[in-house]
């Protein structure tokens, strides 16, 4: 529990900030800035699935030896370079799409050009710290990050009234982590491990397999978005957005740290008995953190942020209700991919999410009615796909969690349901 506990303030403060930048933006401009700044951020999210996402699950096994090892150091150039080129020419179209007086918010996005250099470059010393069960390390690492970060974005975000404060809040997380994980690794015995590793193959092709898994996973989790966009215009794009800010970041960040240790458990898992036990211990846990988290994002929601923000953001707020409940899903179906993988079943995973990819265009359709009508249906869309990884998991399927997750998104969605209506 306490591993689960620290993975978690590790992957929840990055995304607080963020959420916390973009709620404070969305006092001095206007949805369609906000959607400006989303176009940017889904070819970042494609760089985080596609190779971030995908050498995370492979990482704390490639430090077992040289050859995995120097895959790990080439994956660091190329994620780099491919990454720089993706954020620059995604600026690039921005500038010339749209027009003049919005040149100077496009602008402001040119620090999230760097974000994939400072990601690529943590890898190695957070398997590293991941491998040595540093999860507290990891969480306090992330903790003074965050915190560094809004100490400078903040103030900017008052002075500039742009993206630019949301833009460098983003760098600044990346590389402070990527500077201070390199030192605490190398405080604990890194360049020895390295110098000792032995002969051993690579796990080139589990890559290869877990990028176009989550490459598929990038499709299912944004194509609403862009869909959206292109259907609905850049100012509906803006206020979904905002919702899946403050509904899903935190949501995410429990989904991905639950995920994350589980990888390392299963590691050491042998058999699937051993696998289920282990899924099921860890994300029954998980599950009821995710339960007290959806009832404090959606109290904080009403009497915090639509006070704070104004009848202007009234829309996207209530649809941060049903997208709040989606957390109680994807906490279990982000850890049902290391499940997959721990059964040499991850191919099982890539029709699934194709599955998911066709599911955003109805999400899309209902955005043009409404954002909360879209957050819906993005919540049924999770709730089918829970149901068929958890049947491409077969036998070691944690049942009791996956159980547990039906329930508690009926129960609480019921209860808060009813509490909206007295209101």
């Amino acid at each position: 529990m306490r591993s689960l506990i620290w993975s978690l303030i590790e992957r929840v403060f990055p995304r607080l900030a963020s959420a916390l930048l973009m709620v404070l933006l969305a006092q001095y401009v206007t949805p369609v800035v906000i959607g400006l700044y989303a176009w940017p951020m889904l070819v970042l999210t494609f760089y985080y699935s596609a190779l971030d996402g995908a050498i995370r699950q492979v990482v704390v096994p490639s430090l077992a030896n040289r050859a995995s090892y120097q895959f790990l150091v080439q994956y660091r150039r190329w994620a780099s370079i491919g990454g720089v080129v993706a954020m620059l020419v995604t600026i690039g179209l921005l500038w010339f799409i749209f027009p003049e007086d919005l040149h100077t918010q496009i602008f402001a996005l040119l620090p999230l050009v760097a974000v994939p250099i400072a990601n690529s470059y943590s890898i190695i010393p957070l398997g590293f710290l991941q491998r040595g069960d540093e999860w507290r390390r990891l969480a306090n690492l992330q903790l003074l990050v965050s915190g560094l970060s809004l100490v400078v974005s903040v103030p900017m975000l008052f002075l500039t009234r742009s993206l630019a404060a949301a833009s460098l809040q983003v760098l600044l997380a990346e590389l402070l982590f990527a500077v201070l994980a390199h030192r605490a690794a190398a405080r604990l015995g890194l360049p020895a491990h390295v110098e000792a590793l032995g002969a051993g193959t690579t796990l080139t092709r589990e890559f290869r397999h877990s990028s176009g898994f989550f490459i598929l996973g990038w499709l299912q989790g944004q194509a609403d978005r862009i869909l959206l966009g292109a259907i609905a215009g850049t100012a509906a794009l803006g206020s979904y957005n905002l919702a899946m800010a403050v509904a899903r970041n935190p949501g995410d960040a429990v989904s991905s740290s639950t995920a994350n240790v589980l990888r390392v458990r299963l590691d050491k898992a042998d058999g699937v008995d051993d696998v289920r036990g282990a899924a099921n211990v860890l994300l029954v846990r998980a599950a009821l953190l995710s339960a007290a988290l959806v009832v404090v994002l959606n109290v904080g929601t009403e009497f915090i942020l639509r006070p704070f923000l104004g009848p202007a953001w009234t829309k996207p707020l209530d649809a941060v209700y049903p997208a709040s409940l989606s957390i109680l899903v994807t906490t279990i179906t982000w850890s049902l991919a290391p499940v997959l993988m721990a059964r040499g079943r991850l191919a099982w995973g890539t029709p699934i999410k194709a599955v998911g990819v066709v599911l955003a265009i109805p999400i899309a359709v209902a955005a043009a009615h409404s954002v909360e009508s879209a957050a819906w249906v993005y919540l049924g869309r999770e709730l089918v796909l829970l149901v068929l990884l958890a049947f491409g998991c077969g036998r070691a399927t944690p049942y009791r969690a996956v159980g547990l997750s039906f329930l508690l998104t009926v129960a609480l969605g019921a209860a808060l349901g009813a509490l909206s209506q007295l209101g």
